[in-house]
């Protein structure tokens, strides 16, 4: 017998080393490439989730202040008011402001001017939810002061409420449209990012973030879209632009607009109804 067969074969020869290493080098590769797929695809979900929660939640603000508004000159002033790249003329130049930079650049599909929105709501003095109207036409508005669930004029009612500079009675609907008016600007954040915000009284009387990572805002009458925009005479067009980077500087883009007739306006009685809504 073969001395050299009586013994069994020992460990690896250095091909098989080599080979063996060669396959674990590529098996983990891949593992890290298909987790660093998985991370990304986590995080591009995560951004464009966030930018939908972002604009469904900003269109719903604006959209309830609108559909409550109008067409209509209060104290010497005419709402709604356009403040284009920031502006305001013709007695609102108190509500002029610095627009956020917009990265957007010439030629991007959300390249455009940047228009905020000043408008004025009917009163609610006594935060029952409903507007104050002066339904008998004696000067003193209808309310529920003193919370009994029943709106008079009477001094119970109005006293404490009611007074010189409060609200403005319309002439003709007697609807008392309020002084503390809203504002919507895009404008710097504390970290440097971009803030949808709703302004009371042009900050005086609160503020509010709606949005973050909004690139711009553009309010548009048919007077500001250069007529024959394709609206009602009597209705707000809002587009609103998000954009965010992600951590390798890729950019991600999410729109939402509406066109809103304000059913409380000069022009008419107006349908209580959004146009177009939707986001791309």
């Amino acid at each position: 017998m073969n001395p050299l067969k009586q013994h069994g074969r020992r460990g690896f020869t250095l091909i098989e080393l080599t080979l063996s290493i060669t396959v674990l080098a590529v098996l983990a590769r891949i593992l890290v490439s298909a987790t660093d797929s998985v991370g990304s695809m986590t995080e591009t979900g995560n951004i464009e989730a966030r930018l939908h929660r972002s604009s469904e939640n900003a269109l719903r603000w604006i959209l309830q202040d609108l559909r409550n508004s109008g067409f209509q000159i209060v104290d010497g002033r005419t709402y709604p008011h356009i403040l284009d790249n920031g502006v305001g003329t013709a007695g609102f130049a108190a509500y002029t402001y610095v627009p956020a930079p917009s990265a957007a650049e010439p030629g991007d599909p959300d390249f455009g001017p940047t228009r905020g929105l000043v408008l004025c709501l009917p009163s609610d003095l006594d935060g029952n939810g409903r507007p104050e109207t002066d339904a008998d036409g004696n000067g003193t508005p209808e309310l529920d002061g003193n919370g009994d669930g029943i709106t008079t004029d009477d001094p119970a009612d109005v006293a404490v409420l009611w007074g010189a500079g409060v609200g403005t009675i319309h002439p003709d609907t007697r609807l008392v449209w309020g002084h503390d008016d809203i504002t919507y600007v895009v404008v710097p954040g504390p970290t440097g990012e971009n803030e949808l915000v709703r302004l009371v009284a042009n900050g005086a009387g609160g503020r509010r973030v709606i949005a973050r990572s909004v690139d711009r805002i553009q309010f548009d009458t048919i007077q500001s879209a250069g007529g024959g925009a394709g609206f009602p005479a009597d209705a707000i067009r809002v587009r609103i632009f998000f954009r965010a980077t992600n951590a390798e500087g890729h950019a991600f883009r999410s729109r939402n607009e509406a066109v809103v007739r304000l059913k409380n306006s000069d022009q008419g009685t107006a349908s209580d109804q959004a146009l177009g809504l939707g986001e791309g």
